[in-house]
């Protein structure tokens, strides 16, 4: 295609003696000079005195900056220029409502264009064609021509300046009146993403002639491309590639503060709208470049030829270096091997660490700061669909076997030192498994099974979400994978422990697939392990009936723990724990009698000991042992047992008639 012919270069003192030549002719030409309507309301000599006057100061330099950041040429500047006037000096749109004789009209036509800037080797059909399609000025969305009233001729319909390059041009800022919520300014890290090896795979992409469609999708991808590419971002939600007016203002606001275009939001474009979206981005006049959360997101691109870079998670040294920099923490190894973060949630994370700390007084944080710090950053909507389990209990507070106790230490050293072991030390390749963890704890209702997964998220610094699968399984075919999709999804990011109750629910011995019911129950159950071994963190099943769990899948389970009905001796224990030290305990307590003669879970003994305290507080007295064996009474009628005087002994008479016995 032939180059445009250039113009002089175009300032605003050019423009005006164009201006001055323009209307001295349509004087000298006027055959009713007298004529008191002669231009409505503007007479030759007003005519005359506006174009004497000088150009808008200091637009010339801002004029040939935006020009420099569009890609325009010398005729495209100039046409830019005599459209951008009445936007700059009102002076200028009486002026050109006088050369179109009608007052009202005071934007810039096609026409007008011609014959102002028409000489020198420029004729009115090369500055016509710059408001074509094709045109430079259109396609970056700088002048729009306006529809006329159905009489116009296309040529003399008026011109309109992008409102964000005329906000430019006097100094405002393409910013200015940014419509709400519609695009998302990202600068680049000042340090760098932190994904070396992803952003030189994105830069060498960015540098190769193609027209394919760069989709950068995972943790980080808007670090990653701003930082391959050298400048911030402007970011658009990917269906306005249906709307070329917005995409046209949204390339321009990039072009004017000299940030890269960019679309996200691949998530949530619906099934049905998947092939417009394809379509616009196919018929888009230049590269789209595209960043999204994750691959699964990008899948709504299938249809389409894509350029695609995974920005894998950071790995531990990644993480470790990146909570140094932040935080300025002096040993930030165990919140970066608990929290699976982006380095952008680690730079969040860590001011929030920053704040706990300097609000407490401390120069730098401590390990539960920067442990507030990455749940904060950890993104969840978890609490709309699972309930969170306060963190209230410590190791000192379980009441298990040895060998329960190694089990659950062992699940949270994995968790602690995975990176390092299945990262660093390279298991991750030789073993192939995943960095999530699948845990089983099964034993009969209050023997632990909860307070055991609140323990170890309350060591780990970790969220913990309980979720009870007998509400999520549905009986209508493909309900129960939506309702897990939508928990999983929830999850992830947010590092959180998930803990799924009533597990024999979904997890029961397998059917025979005699009907339609039976073989999807099936894949119920097979997606559940799938996304189970999906999630980053770790997962916890539990069942009051083991034997009701199909042997199959426990095979695939990391840890399976059994909690086991407590012992008269770890019912002592249990009894001396739930009755707190800040308690008035009454001297006449025996410990010894209630771990023996009454075989109760742990949960049950809480509710005994919890009934007692508010006996004694109702009658104002300290917490006696009949107040304890009344509590062991309430809780058999709960259990459906019957009060034995071979159990109650000598307290037997106390709780007569409250009972199911004698």
């Amino acid at each position: 295609m032939p180059s445009s012919p250039e113009p002089p270069a175009i300032s605003f003192a050019f423009l005006d003696a164009r201006l001055r030549a323009a209307v001295e002719e349509a004087v000298k030409g006027d055959p009713n000079p007298a004529d008191p309507l002669r231009g409505l309301y503007i007479s030759d000599e007003q005519a005359l005195a506006l174009a004497g006057g000088s150009g808008a100061a200091g637009i010339d330099g801002r004029l040939a900056d935006a020009a420099t950041r569009l890609g325009l040429d010398a005729l495209d500047t100039a046409v830019a220029g005599v459209c951008a006037a009445p936007e700059l000096d009102p002076r200028y749109g009486r002026l050109y409502a006088y050369l179109h004789d009608d007052v009202t009209r005071r934007l810039a036509s096609p026409r007008l264009c011609g014959e102002l800037l028409a000489g020198d080797g420029v004729t009115a059909a090369d500055v016509l064609g710059c408001f074509g399609p094709a045109g430079r000025l259109v396609r970056a969305g700088a002048v729009r021509v306006l529809p006329g009233d159905g009489t116009q001729a296309l040529a003399d319909r008026a011109v309109k300046l992008a409102d964000r390059l005329a906000a430019f041009l006097l100094g405002a800022g393409a910013g200015f009146g940014d419509p709400p919520s519609t695009l998302r300014r990202y600068d680049a890290p000042e340090d760098g993403a932190g994904r070396a090896g992803s952003v030189q795979e994105v830069a060498r992409l960015l540098g190769t002639p193609s027209r394919l469609p760069l989709v950068v999708c995972g943790p980080d991808a808007a670090a990653v491309l701003a930082s391959a590419a050298g400048r911030g971002l402007l970011i658009a939600d990917v269906r306005e590639l249906e709307k070329p007016e917005a995409t046209a203002d949204a390339a321009l606001a990039a072009a004017l503060e000299g940030r890269v275009l960019c679309f996200d939001g691949l998530g949530g474009v619906d099934p049905a709208e998947r092939a417009r979206v394809v379509h616009a981005i196919g018929a888009h006049h230049a590269r789209v470049l595209l960043v999204s959360g994750s691959r699964r997101e990008a899948l709504a691109l299938s249809e389409e030829t894509v350029l695609l870079v995974e920005v894998p998670m950071p790995g531990f040294p990644e993480r470790e270096a990146a909570w140094r920099r932040f935080a300025g923490a002096a040993d930030p190894r165990e919140v970066a091997a608990k929290f699976r973060l982006s380095i952008e949630q680690v730079r969040d994370a860590a001011e929030v660490a920053r704040i706990v700390a300097t609000a407490r007084g401390a120069e730098t944080p401590e390990p539960e700061d920067l442990d507030a710090g990455a749940r904060h950053a950890s993104s969840t909507r978890l609490g709309e669909l699972a309930q969170r389990l306060p963190p209230g209990f410590r190791w000192g507070d379980l009441v298990l076997p040895d060998r329960q106790l190694e089990l659950l230490q062992g699940i949270s050293a994995y968790l602690r030192h995975r990176d390092q072991v299945l990262s660093d030390w390279g298991y991750e390749r030789t073993v192939a498994r995943t960095q999530g963890l699948k845990v089983l704890f099964a034993g009969e209702s209050g023997t632990g099974k909860t307070m055991a997964a609140q323990v170890l998220a309350a060591g780990l610094g970790l969220e913990i979400f309980r979720v009870d699968l007998a509400t999520v399984v549905s009986k209508y075919i493909g309900e129960t994978e939506k309702n897990l999709e939508r928990i999983f999804g929830a999850a992830d990011g947010s590092n959180a422990i998930l803990f799924f109750d009533e597990a024999d629910a979904l997890f029961g011995k397998r059917s025979e697939v005699s009907d339609s019911h039976d073989r999807y129950a099936n894949i119920e159950v097979a997606y559940l392990l799938q996304r189970m071994e999906a999630y980053p963190g770790a997962v916890i099943l539990a069942t009051n009936f083991k034997r009701n769990i199909d042997d199959a899948f426990v095979r695939r389970l990391d840890f399976v723990i059994d909690f086991p009905f407590p012992e008269a001796e770890d019912r002592r224990r249990i009894w001396q724990l739930v009755l707190p030290a800040e308690a008035p305990v009454h001297a006449d307590v025996d410990l010894d009698f209630l771990a023996t003669q009454f075989k109760l879970s742990g949960g049950a003994i809480r509710n005994c000991s919890l009934a007692a305290a508010f006996q004694a507080a109702d009658e104002g007295c300290e917490i006696e042992m009949r107040h304890l064996v009344r509590g062991v009474a309430q809780e058999y009628g709960k259990q459906g047992r019957l009060t034995l005087e071979a159990d109650f002994d000598r307290f037997h008479e106390l709780i007569r008639g409250n009972g199911r016995g004698d």
